[in-house]
């Protein structure tokens, strides 16, 4: 691109004539003229530049200057160029006293702003006075100067064009082109249908219809609308064209395209702030809702831009906006912690300051979340954080691209306008919030504490009470006009001339009062109010409103009475108690000591006032430090209470063990000024604490000696603790994480129905107490062993299980053994089937065959018989106890020990 100063330079030695003159009628001031200029008349530029147009020419006579003033005035009434035609000019010679004749023509040319008004005039003289070859010359010399006053408007900050009239094909697109649209001249002019093809798609239509409809009649117009820039971005353009003609044929466009993108951003920018605020102001919609809104217009003036906010809450981040960000990238970096290097909103929030990433995969504050970034195609983040007015960071303003980017000067101010936006709607938010509360807060306070306030405008009479007040006096706002007559009406009788004149005395004194009264209500209930009033006046004391408040004291005044009535009951009460009572002065001595101290220190308390007694006394000397101590901090923290333990003496010099508590009693200004203690013989309870430590020692010892697994389990938790014989038997370590679910998961998978079946049987039949059943448990070796489950059930009122309490025995050897023994059981019954069956058939033909040789004579031929029969027999009984033998063989004695 050409710079401004070598422009200024070939402005300055054009051949032609060529003045800039403002519009400011009738001076028309001159800004600027050329050398060829100042050569028609011998005067400086310093001469002429800032003085009237006029005030320069006729100061010199020799120049005829008809209608020229009617020319610059038509210029400036019309908007578009005029040309004074060919005339007859006498101007000083070169000696300055002769005169010599030009033939000019003298063309006047607008130059108009955004708003097409005339800013400048350029003035420019044509001089025709040679022949024709000279003319011809002058006519080049011309179009020469014509073009070096093209690349003069190259300067303007637009784009100037020219175009064809009927073709729209342009023939001059100056290099600001490539400035405001990132295309080169060359590219523009050698594309076909090229300004056409760049028009945003969402203009186009309207854009080539308006066109159409004002290049036809219209000499100059000018229109907004969007075109494509080679990035892909948007940019705003405010046209201003000029028809030329050539006789009654349009022959050129030309114009001027500004980029008024970021007057228009502003304007958008302040109509959505606009929007936001009125929206915002209603309080109706949720503060997530119009943030959302308030992002989606900031995205829509910067497309390619992502916005989100995140509320700052407790140190930590939480979404409260993000309408474009992926929801999944949303939901992973919520409830993230601020800190430093975490993200850019995290950084922001812990620091307190903007933080901007250009490229989030090289920046080292996101290193552990660029992973998560980039997967969304999240490239750029600048945060900024939302302030307060107490310099707490309450939101941060987060802006995403999908490529590296750093923010322009446009951007970084819009963002801060944002910023300082979000800044007056999340305070506003939060302090609309705390005034709510508060207001609830009071009106509900009054409505517990029974107060209520008035206003009494004296000069006009007019009463207001606070809806509080209305229940006070038991009265229905819709149907009660409060006046003060009819205050006064609702007064006791016997307290209204007293209250009239406290109030009359207020009206002459302008000293503030408070008082007591007593109403009646409707239903003639008596209720007891202390009041107080304030009265304002103006500048010459005379009053003009009172302010007020009524408390409702009626219970307090029964409260009082009844204390009153009842101290001497609760002294009695106090006596009678089995607990220590007894009061201290700040100087450690008695103040008082109930009936139950006297009777166990009376031996130490015998004929001693109180007032001249140290509580110390009681108090084995070890202990003497740790009373001081704590009536030191009665002292310092009056109202709280401080439980200690203080061993007392004991007649028979032994130690009384002794649970106090000590609490500061104090005045009306919140000082302590006694310290009262109550406290409890608790030898029976170190006793019993004793017994019971010695007790759980047995348990851990039984636990530790026993095989059975011994548990508890928390059947509303789930959770189960195990015995030392968990581990003994099972192999699993006892300090480890354990539930009903894991006992359930080592269950043998064929025991595991009937087992747990068994166990919410018993559970849910609230008759039962225990649950007994045998299964199959996995070891931590994997293996199984046989076991038998007890346990006692805990339950609550409703007679739900909450808690059971027993053990897991291993049986496995004693289910072998009975195994074992079913098996020699069987064996032995065998034994003894044969026994008695088999061994008796043999048997019984022995006896028989020795009956037969004893008792019958027998010749020797059937005596051998028989002794032979008899001999069968017994080899046949042999062989049967030989079987037996066989069998006894098997048998495992040691079992049957057992």
């Amino acid at each position: 691109m050409i710079n401004e100063k070598y422009l200024k330079e070939i402005f300055k030695s054009l051949p032609s004539p060529v003045m800039i003159l403002l519009p400011d009628a009738p001076q028309f001031s001159i800004v600027d003229v050329n050398d060829a200029y100042l050569k028609l008349k011998e005067f400086t530029r310093e001469e002429c530049i800032g003085k009237g147009f006029f005030e320069v020419f006729y100061s010199n006579r020799y120049y005829e200057i008809p209608g020229w003033t009617e020319s610059l005035e038509k210029v400036i009434a019309l908007n578009k160029p005029d040309k004074i035609p060919l005339r007859k000019y006498e101007i000083p010679g070169n000696d300055g006293r002769d005169r010599e004749t030009r033939y000019w023509e003298i063309d006047h040319i607008p130059i108009v702003n955004d708003n097409n008004k005339v800013i400048f005039i350029v003035r420019t003289i044509t001089d025709l006075t040679h022949d024709i070859n000279a003319r011809k010359k002058s006519e080049q010399s011309l179009t020469e100067s014509r073009n070096q006053f093209y690349s003069l408007l190259q300067t303007i900050e637009g784009i100037v064009w020219e175009a064809d009239a009927t073709t729209l094909q342009f023939t001059f697109v100056s290099d600001h082109a490539k400035q405001i649209l990132g295309f080169s001249p060359e590219e523009w002019l050698g594309q076909p249908s090229f300004w056409e093809n760049h028009i945003h798609p969402g203009d186009r239509d309207e854009v080539l219809n308006y066109y159409n409809t004002k290049s036809r009649g219209a000499k100059s117009y000018s229109f907004e609308y969007r075109m494509v820039k080679a990035d892909g971005g948007t940019v705003w353009i405010k046209d201003i064209v000029s028809v030329i003609k050539e006789g009654t044929k349009q022959k050129w466009l030309r114009g001027l395209m500004l980029d008024i993108t970021a007057s228009k951003r502003l304007s958008s920018l302040e109509n959505l702030e606009k929007n936001v605020l009125e929206l915002n102001s209603k309080n109706t919609a949720p503060v997530q809702e119009i943030l959302a809104y308030y992002l989606r217009g900031i995205e829509a003036l910067f497309p390619q831009m992502l916005c989100s906010i995140l509320q700052v809450k407790n140190n930590r981040l939480h979404n409260w906006a993000s309408p474009s960000l992926p929801t999944r990238y949303i939901e992973a970096i919520e409830n993230l912690p601020i800190n430093e290097n975490v993200g850019s909103c995290g950084t922001a929030a812990y620091l307190g300051k903007k933080v901007i990433v250009s490229d989030i995969a090289t920046d080292p504050r996101w290193a552990d979340y660029k992973e998560l970034a980039l997967a969304h195609d999240l490239r750029a983040c600048w945060s900024y954080p939302v302030i307060n007015s107490d310099r707490k960071v309450m939101a941060t303003l987060g802006m995403y691209y999908n490529e590296p980017k750093k923010p322009d000067e446009e951007e970084l101010k819009v963002i801060e306008r944002v910023t300082a936006i979000l800044k007056i709607i999340l305070e506003n938010r939060e302090n609309a919030e705390i005034i709510a509360e508060t207001s609830l807060l009071m009106t509900q306070s009054q409505e517990l504490a029974h107060f209520g306030n008035w206003h009494w405008d004296v000069q006009n009479n007019v009463v207001s009470w606070s809806d509080s007040l209305y229940a006070i006096y038991g009265l229905n706002k819709t149907n009660f006009k409060a006046t003060f007559e009819g205050y006064q009406e609702m007064l006791h009788p016997d307290d209204r001339q007293r209250v009239y004149n406290t109030i009359a005395n207020v009206l002459q004194t302008k000293n503030d009062v408070e008082f007591e009264e007593r109403i009646i209500r409707p239903g003639g209930e008596i209720r007891h109010l202390k009041s107080w009033g304030k009265l304002k006046c103006n500048d010459n004391g005379a009053p003009l409103e009172m302010i007020g408040a009524c408390l409702d004291i009626t219970e307090s005044k029964t409260t009082r009475e009844e204390l009153e009535a009842s101290e001497g009951r609760l002294r009695t009460l106090a006596d009678s108690q089995t607990n220590y009572v007894i009061r201290l002065g700040l100087d450690g001595k008695y103040t008082y000591f109930n009936k139950k101290y006297i009777e166990d220190f009376d031996w130490i308390l015998k004929d001693k006032k109180p007032s001249d007694t140290d509580a110390s006394l009681t108090v084995q000397l070890y202990h003497h430090q740790l009373v001081k101590d704590i009536m030191d901090k009665c002292v310092k923290n009056p109202n709280k209470v401080y439980q200690v333990e203080i061993d007392k003496l004991q007649q028979d010099g032994g130690v009384k063990p002794t649970l106090w508590h000590f609490i500061g009693l104090t005045n009306s200004k919140g000082e302590t000024v006694e310290v009262q203690c109550i406290g409890l013989d608790i030898t029976d309870l170190k006793n019993a604490q004793k017994a019971l430590r010695i007790s759980n020692e047995r348990f851990e010892y039984v636990n530790k000696a026993t095989n059975d697994a011994i548990f508890d389990w928390n059947i509303l938790t789930g959770t189960v603790k195990w015995g030392n014989g968990f581990f003994r038997l099972f192999g699993f370590d006892i300090r480890e994480h354990y539930t009903y679910d894991t006992w359930l998961q080592q269950v043998h998978p064929d025991d595991k129905i009937k087992t747990q079946g068994s166990l919410q049987a018993t559970l849910q039949d609230a008759t039962q107490g225990n649950w007994s059943v045998e299964y199959r448990f996995m070891k931590a070796d994997g293996e199984y062993a046989y076991v038998e489950g007890n346990g006692y059930i805990i339950r609550d009122a409703k007679g739900s299980g909450i808690r059971m309490i027993g053990v897991i025995r291993d049986i496995t050897e004693r289910l072998n053994y009975i195994t074992a023994v079913e098996k020699q059981n069987e064996k032995l019954r065998e034994i003894a089937w044969m026994q008695s069956h088999v061994v008796r058939a043999p048997l019984t033909k022995i006896i028989g065959l020795a009956d037969l040789i004893k008792d019958f004579p027998n010749n020797n031929e059937e005596e051998n018989q028989l002794l032979e029969h008899l001999l069968t027999c017994a080899y046949e009984l042999d062989n049967i106890i030989r079987d037996i033998s066989k069998k006894t063989e098997h048998i495992d004695l040691n079992v049957a020990q057992q």
